[in-house]
């Protein structure tokens, strides 16, 4: 009897700590939506910090979607990612409230700072959001040809995110074709990223890029001038090209040797 009496009484208790943590978080959520809404930019960015703060630890901020959403209209970098990284994380059970931050994305591929179209352009591949690819294609086209690397490498990144929702869509616009070109750039950024989105294309099942002996020699050419990430994925790249001939391997063995005297463990391996 006894026994049951305190079961009883724990199981009340776990209701009422449930119901009070409830609260809170809803108190919580509350005190965010008021300061996303703030006059003030600073309490805005503060709270919009506050909100990604909670997502990585778990919690649930998905409520303050359109919140959030009201200030994507700014200037500030910072803020800019942050809610952008929001956006990624909760598209997939928000698709229709996403197509709302649509032109804010569009104009912003089109921003003067590089760095803030190269955003863009990134987050609308990564939000794998059917929905967002027809007005992802006109921004992405102008990407690709981009005056500035930066932009031009992310934009071959997302070639492949494209290619993985739609493949159809990424043939039709020819930016699969783009990223072959890519090889070619005259930054090498752009061509170890160009090279890393063709092979996961080709990971997917698709067969949209072959090593040959010309591309071989611009890879050879690219590595040395790459960061290590870059390295790395051209090396990987090139573990899977067979030599024509003896020649050939003794040439490629040779201008990759200094790659065993990197600091970094990945690039010798």
């Amino acid at each position: 009897m006894m026994n049951a009496a305190i079961q009883t009484r724990i199981a009340q208790l776990q209701i009422v700590k449930a119901k009070v943590l409830a609260a809170l978080r809803k108190g919580e959520n509350y005190e965010l939506k008021t300061e996303l809404n703030s006059e003030y930019k600073e309490r805005r960015k503060e709270a919009v910090r506050r909100v990604i703060a909670n997502m990585t630890v778990g919690k649930d901020v998905s409520g303050l979607f359109t919140d959030v959403l009201k200030n994507m209209h700014t200037d500030d970098l910072e803020s800019k990612k942050l809610i952008y990284l929001y956006l990624i994380n909760y598209a997939k059970t928000q698709p229709d409230l996403v197509i709302l931050a649509i032109n804010t994305f569009v104009k912003d591929a089109e921003d003067s700072n590089p760095l803030i179209r190269a955003l863009a352009i990134r987050t609308m591949g990564c939000l794998q959001v059917q929905e967002v690819l027809d007005y992802l294609c006109d921004p992405l086209r102008k990407c690709l040809s981009d005056s500035n690397p930066y932009v031009r490498k992310t934009a071959v990144l997302c070639v492949a995110k494209v290619y993985d929702l739609n493949r159809g869509i990424a043939d039709e616009n020819g930016f699969v074709e783009a990223v072959r070109n890519a090889l070619g750039d005259v930054n090498m950024m752009v061509v170890s990223n160009a090279m890393s989105a063709l092979a996961e294309m080709n990971s997917m099942g698709g067969d949209v890029w072959r090593l040959e002996p010309q591309i071989v020699s611009r890879l050879l050419t690219a590595v040395n001038e790459c960061v290590e990430w870059g390295q790395i994925a051209i090396l990987e790249a090139l573990i899977e090209y067979e030599p024509r001939d003896e020649k050939e391997a003794e040439n490629i063995c040779e201008r990759l040797l200094p790659r065993l005297q990197h600091a970094n463990g990945s690039v010798v391996l």
